[in-house]
């Protein structure tokens, strides 16, 4: 911005003169508050859109390098003065930005500024050329389409994450009913067939009856890792605490529980759940690709939300290589179907792991 004065042009200042009419006919259609400057006659140009965006007269414009810069958010002040300075200083002709600004009646309005600087062949400034258009409302239905946006996403994360549960949940119950089938028809098989065959043959008998018996036990423990029953049963702490001491069978990771009771008691079912398959998402990377000795689950509240950290005590790793990880993807996918923030705090070459959700 310049220091300008009211309007002061004769016939004789043809550039200006038309200059003038084009951005009277151009205020009518786009409603902008526009203004020029010419450096070569010092003349300066509002026009009505000026006082109709920000109800100040052209008494109160005159200076206007002041009457901008005073009027700028506090908030903004500084950036946009910088940005603008850098301009005028530069070779570069158009500036734009989005600042508050303050009207005649102590309001704020945000403003879309758009500058353009007119320089000859040496780069000499001649004219200036600024539109300022009132861009609240537009900002308010931005945020409102925004937020519409947000919340259709959050209802599409969930559906299909309540869509996958359920399908998990038909999966482990079918698996169940089948093994128990095939199960009892094999004990009775056994049984008739440990009345008909020799001791060499018993021990045969018995052996494949162990492997079969392993067998089935490994199946059952993907249907429970598939869907959770004991969740369902006896709460999330119970069910964390079974899902830690299957991978205390397989890894020397010491993992302890932390979760009030009081405060299970107020987390819903679809909460628990996805806090459930994040920490089993969590678990499962700690016993895969963590060398770690220690390690907690821990869940606490936060103002009107749950918060889950899952720390563990191995080596850290470069944060921007995990975007590439499926099981972090996972866990992002859960957070965002109901709304939350996840976070991971590792450094490469340090010891500690920690993520933490809050939903």
């Amino acid at each position: 911005m310049i220091k300008a004065a009211q309007p002061r042009f004769s016939s004789h200042d043809s550039q200006f003169f038309k200059s003038v009419h084009r951005f009277q006919f151009l205020s009518i259609a786009t409603k902008e508050g526009i203004w020029e400057y010419d450096f070569i006659h010092r003349n300066a140009f509002y026009n009505e859109g000026m006082i109709d965006l920000f109800g100040y007269s052209l008494e109160e414009m005159a200076d206007n390098d002041s009457w901008w810069r005073n009027n700028l958010h506090p908030q903004d002040k500084a950036r946009v003065i910088s940005e603008v300075d850098e301009i005028m200083a530069s070779t570069n002709s158009v500036w734009w930005g989005k600042y508050q600004f303050r009207c005649k009646d102590g309001s704020y309005k945000l403003i879309l500024d758009r500058l353009f600087v007119v320089r000859d062949k040496k780069g000499k400034t001649l004219r200036l050329i600024g539109t300022m258009q009132d861009f609240t409302e537009i900002d308010e239905l931005q945020q409102e389409l925004d937020m519409i946006r947000r919340q259709q996403h959050i209802q599409m994360m969930k559906a299909i994450f309540q869509a996958e549960e359920n399908e998990r949940k038909n999966i482990s119950e079918e698996l169940n009913e089948n093994i128990n089938q095939v199960l009892a028809a094999i004990n009775m098989h056994l049984s008739q067939a440990k009345m008909h065959i020799n001791i060499k043959g018993l021990t045969w008998l018995q052996e494949a009856q162990h492997l079969l018996l392993d067998s089935i036990s490994g199946i059952r423990n993907i249907s429970k890792r598939l869907s959770p029953i004991v969740l369902k049963e006896l709460g999330l702490k119970v069910a964390l605490t079974e899902l830690v001491g299957e991978l205390q069978k397989i890894t020397p990771v010491n993992i302890d529980v932390l979760l009030n009771d009081e405060l299970e008691k107020k987390i819903n079912v679809d909460i628990q759940t996805v806090l459930y398959r994040i920490a089993q998402y969590q678990v499962a990377n700690i016993a895969k690709h963590s060398d770690a000795r220690n390690a907690y689950i821990k869940i606490e509240p936060a103002a009107d939300k749950v918060k889950l950290v899952v720390y563990d005590d191995g080596t850290g790793v470069n944060q921007k290589a995990l975007q590439y990880g499926k099981g972090f993807a996972n866990i992002q996918e859960k957070t965002d179907a109901f709304d939350g923030s996840f976070s991971v705090e590792s450094a490469e070459g340090k010891r500690g792991f920690k993520i933490e959700v809050i939903i």
